[in-house]
C-alpha cells in the first residue's frame, strides 16, 4: 500500500518570498531564531538537521558543510556524508551566530542558551509573521523552504546552467536504482553545487530591502 504523498506548503510567488526574505533579515526574536531562518532561506535543510546543526560541521575556511550520513534522512552507508558549499551571505549569517554560541556544540541554540532549537520553534515564528494563508500561497513551515528552493531553481534556471543532478543533490535525494546509485555517488557533487548555490545566495540577498 502507498503512504499517501504529504505535499508541504511553499512559497512560489517571488513577491511573496520577498516578503518573507525581508521579514526574516528584519526579525525582531532571538538571533538563534533569525538567524536559523535567514540560513534555511539559502541552504534547504531539513528541519532536524537545521535545527540539529553542529560547529563541528562548519568549515569556514573552505566555506563548506559537512553533515555526517548517518545524521541525513537517507543513512545509507555507501553515500558519502552530506556536503554543501556555503555562500558568503551563509558565511556572514553563521559568524553573527558565532558570536553568540560557539561557545557550545550546536549553531542554533534554544532558550535554555544549551540545548538546539525546538524545531517548532521557527514554525511558530513564521507564524507569527503571518505566513499562515494556504490559500494566499503565503503559507511555510521549515520543511516548505526546500520546496520554494526547487521550485523557484526550475523557474529561474531559464539558461538551463544547473544539471538536474545538483539541483537534487542539494536536498540530498538519492538516485532510486541502485545501479545509478552505485555510480552517482562517487561524483563529487561540491564542485556543481558551487555555482547553483551561490546563484541561489546572490538570488535571495537580492530580494533584501536596502535600508
Amino acid at each position: 500500500k502507498l503512504k499517501p504523498v504529504t505535499h508541504f506548503s511553499k512559497i512560489t510567488d517571488i513577491e511573496i518570498l520577498k516578503e518573507l526574505t525581508n521579514a526574516l533579515y528584519n526579525y525582531n526574536g532571538s538571533y538563534s531564531l533569525k538567524n536559523a531562518l535567514k540560513f534555511v532561506l539559502h541552504i534547504p535543510l531539513r528541519a532536524d538537521n537545521l535545527c540539529n546543526l553542529k560547529w563541528d560541521y562548519i568549515d569556514f575556511e573552505k566555506q563548506l558543510l559537512t553533515i555526517p550520513r548517518e545524521e541525513m534522512k537517507i543513512k545509507d552507508k555507501n553515500f558519502d556524508d552530506f556536503k554543501m558549499p556555503l555562500s558568503d551571505e551563509v558565511i556572514k549569517i553563521l559568524k553573527e551566530q558565532y558570536v553568540f554560541t560557539s561557545h557550545q556544540k550546536w549553531v542554533f541554540l534554544g532558550t535554555n542558551n544549551r540545548d538546539p532549537i525546538n524545531s517548532e520553534s521557527p514554525n511558530r515564528a513564521l507564524q507569527r509573521l503571518g505566513f499562515n494563508d494556504d490559500k494566499k500561497g503565503r503559507k511555510i513551515r521549515l520543511h516548505g523552504f526546500r520546496g520554494t528552493f526547487r521550485s523557484l531553481i526550475e523557474t529561474l534556471d531559464t539558461d538551463n546552467n544547473f544539471s538536474f543532478e545538483a539541483k537534487e543533490r542539494a536536498l540530498d535525494h538519492q538516485e532510486q536504482s541502485k545501479v545509478v546509485r552505485a555510480y552517482a555517488h562517487k561524483s563529487d557533487y561540491v564542485k556543481q553545487l558551487i555555482p547553483l548555490m551561490t546563484f541561489w545566495s546572490e538570488f535571495i540577498k537580492g530580494l533584501v530591502d536596502e535600508n
